[in-house]
């Protein structure tokens, strides 16, 4: 589910679901709720949404308000 496997293919991987997350929330900062109904036609559940938003986070690729509820994609130098 997480990483793709001789079962899981690479579309079926968080990994792979984890770009469209990062193409809605590129630019700006966007609520939570906002981004889960744009990107998720891309996730059989809430829980694929979660996976991937924990993962983010963790490789610091995005910066989570929890107090407002946003996103951030975080910059690279």
């Amino acid at each position: 589910m997480i990483y793709p496997n001789k079962h899981i293919t690479f579309e079926e991987s968080i990994i792979f679901k984890m770009i469209s997350i990062l193409e809605n929330a590129s630019d700006y900062e966007v609520d939570i709720h906002e981004l889960f109904s744009r990107t998720k036609n891309k996730f059989k559940n809430a829980d694929e949404f979660i996976y991937s938003m924990d993962v983010l986070y963790v490789l610091d690729m995005i910066e989570v308000d929890f107090y407002n509820e946003t996103v951030k994609y975080v910059k690279r130098n």
